[in-house]
């Protein structure tokens, strides 16, 4: 990495060495929950929220019918709609309400998070785990607060995008045919 800071060089090392249990399974199987949705919601808060709409701008660029929970235009949702949540601890109560709403209705709910035991875990019908640190510990990485485990939410979600491109979900034509043009 030429001219690159040691910072930077610190935080890519770091984010190579995260797990997740984000298997080519698991990939299928949000992947198939994601475009066998009438609507996707996505909620998150903080920066965990930032990057799941990350997440939905990538989802809106496929085509499909997507809306960040807490936008006004956000429409009721339904039996046949999906959320999906990005939050490192899984226990925000706010997000846990939201979660109660969609079950009550008959929606799917899929989770990102560092914990796999949280009641949004125990609610979701798919879980995708991130090992890595939350804002609520102190040790397990250099990056302050929940960085490390926002960066690679980012990154969890840029390669199911990409494995939808590799199965022919979507293709780089509809991408940029879709991409905002009001720029």
């Amino acid at each position: 990495m030429l001219n690159m800071t040691n910072e930077y060089i610190q935080i890519c090392t770091e984010l190579s060495g995260v797990s997740s249990n984000l298997t080519d399974e698991k990939a299928n199987e949000v992947l198939k929950l994601i475009f066998n949705s009438n609507k996707i919601f996505l909620s998150g808060e903080g920066r965990s929220g930032l990057m799941v709409k990350a997440f939905a701008n990538r989802l809106t660029q496929m085509g499909l019918n997507v809306h960040v929970v807490t936008e006004i235009t956000a429409p009721a949702i339904g039996s046949e709609d999906l959320l999906i949540f990005n939050t490192a601890s899984g226990k925000s109560e706010f997000l846990i309400s939201q979660a109660k709403s969609a079950i009550k209705v008959g929606a799917k709910l899929v989770t990102f998070t560092a914990n796999k035991d949280s009641v949004l875990s125990q609610k979701s019908d798919a879980v995708i785990v991130i090992d890595a640190q939350t804002k609520d510990e102190e040790q397990g990485s250099l990056q302050p607060m929940g960085s490390l485990y926002e960066q690679t939410s980012l990154l969890v979600f840029d390669s199911l995008m990409l494995r939808a491109l590799n199965m022919g979900l979507v293709t780089n034509t509809k991408l940029r045919s879709t991409h905002s043009n009001l720029e």
